[in-house]
């Protein structure tokens, strides 16, 4: 009870001393000393359009209207963004100025980088000093977040805003465990869908979505797994990056599968390539059989290969394109497997079993596309049902789970198939080339 009551007084203290600079503001009580730089409606009518002043939308089928008895009046709000705070035509919004302040931007690193490394590292650093922008078009396990460290020093130093964003909250996770754990004299917010503010907002590692409450605050936002969705399928996420942005700003941007468009939009000489994992070992190849699944019973086959990966002392996760597949496998395999469980991204219970898994409780994991990017352990492997199902960026951030970690570099990838696909094809000719390309470069021994 009065663990509980020392944490909410710490809370209610640090909610009181918080700055909101660079932000769209619906409370202006919870403001002290910041400069309030505009005042409007949350939605408006521009162009004989409503536009939303949060996410910026104009699309039509973004907006609900209903007439209020109680006002007397045409009520109008933004139904893309309602999750980050209603937005309406009725009451008014703030948007505060940024305000820079610097740091020693020191971090902890207890290993040396590779040459590969190295040389990204450079390249960041030197975009983030001139305000441009680049494409790092890293393989799965390339150690991305470590090259950033650097940059991201230079840039505290300077006095810069920093945002590190992506569009999944597991990659939120894991990439805020490992930075707070280099750069533990920073104060460092960690936004996502129920998470607070709890410093002042100059190094923040967020959700895209969250990018929505800033306005003109970065001058770097760093964005992990580009393609991911909902990034890929949202314009309107993308222009929030660039609204969140200063005038002159550095975007980095990295991703093992860079989308055509972000590509197409980008000069060539903004891509940097790194097709080598820090371990120096080569990508694990996917194998292809196939195999017709049969989820209304046990398949003694896949019963055996999973048996033998739990003998064999490896964990594994098994992919599927559809919960009620993975659900009605499940019920069957669980009857002889005790250490098999399954998540998806509905799942309320997904992170707790994401916990277990680390700590060894389960060795096979059913699991959607929801754990394909940000989830990294040692001897681990993937199967993939129905891969003729997927795209190939799907598939290559699945077989880039294997072998990331240096005491565990290689392992299976097993693609079960009904005939192989154009996309299952140009997936393992993808990591074949990444291969191909660090063996040249010497950056890979085997």
């Amino acid at each position: 009870m009065v663990c509980q009551l020392r944490q909410t007084c710490l809370f209610l203290w640090r909610s009181s001393s918080i700055k909101h600079y660079g932000k769209l503001i619906t409370d202006r009580t919870i403001l002290s000393d910041e400069v309030i730089k505009f005042r409007s409606k949350g939605i408006v009518r521009k162009d004989g359009k409503w536009r939303c002043y949060q996410c910026d939308t104009a699309e039509p089928k973004h907006f609900y209207e209903y007439f209020s008895k109680v006002l007397g009046q045409t009520i109008v709000y933004c139904r893309n963004c309602i999750s980050l705070g209603r937005m309406d035509n009725i009451r008014d919004i703030y948007v505060t100025e940024s305000r820079q302040q610097s740091s020693g931007g020191k971090y902890n690193l207890s290993f040396e980088l590779s040459e590969q490394q190295l040389f990204a590292s450079t390249k960041i650093v030197n975009a983030i000093q001139g305000y441009r922008s680049l494409i790092l078009y890293a393989v799965t396990g390339a150690g991305k977040t470590e090259m950033t460290f650097e940059g991201i020093k230079f840039a505290r130093q300077r006095g810069d805003n920093i945002a590190i964003v992506s569009p999944r909250v597991d990659v939120v996770l894991e990439v805020s465990s490992r930075m707070k754990e280099a750069f533990q004299e920073e104060y460092i917010d960690i936004l996502y869908q129920g998470q607070r503010q709890m410093y002042n907002g100059h190094f923040i590692i967020a959700t895209i979505h969250q990018l929505y409450r800033f306005k003109r605050h970065f001058d770097v936002i760093i964005v992990d797994e580009v393609d991911a969705f909902p990034l890929s399928m949202d314009p309107s996420l993308m222009h929030a990056i660039t609204a969140a942005s200063k005038k002159r700003y550095s975007h980095v941007y990295m991703t093992a599968t860079p989308p055509r468009k972000l590509l197409r939009q980008m000069p060539d000489d903004t891509l940097v390539t790194l097709p080598a994992r820090f371990h120096r070992h080569a990508l694990p190849l996917p194998k292809f059989k196939y195999y017709k699944i049969q989820p209304y019973k046990i398949q003694y086959m896949l019963l055996n290969i999973f048996m033998h990966q739990i003998q064999s002392k490896r964990y594994t996760l098994v992919f599927f394109n559809h919960i009620q597949l993975m659900k009605q496998m499940y019920a069957h395999y669980k009857k002889k497997i005790a250490s098999l469980t399954y998540v998806h991204s509905e799942d309320s219970l997904r992170f707790e079993k994401i916990r277990n898994l680390r700590h060894g409780k389960y060795h096979i994991i059913f699991t959607t596309t929801i754990l394909e990017r940000g989830f990294t352990m040692a001897n681990l492997d993937v199967i993939v049902m129905h891969s003729h199902t997927f795209d190939s960026s799907a598939l290559i951030q699945i077989a880039g789970r294997v072998g990331r970690k240096a005491q565990s570099p290689s392992g299976l990838v097993l693609f079960f198939h009904e005939g192989i696909t154009l996309n299952m094809l140009k997936a393992r000719r993808n990591i074949r080339k990444m291969n191909d390309l660090a063996r040249y470069k010497g950056w890979i021994d085997d």
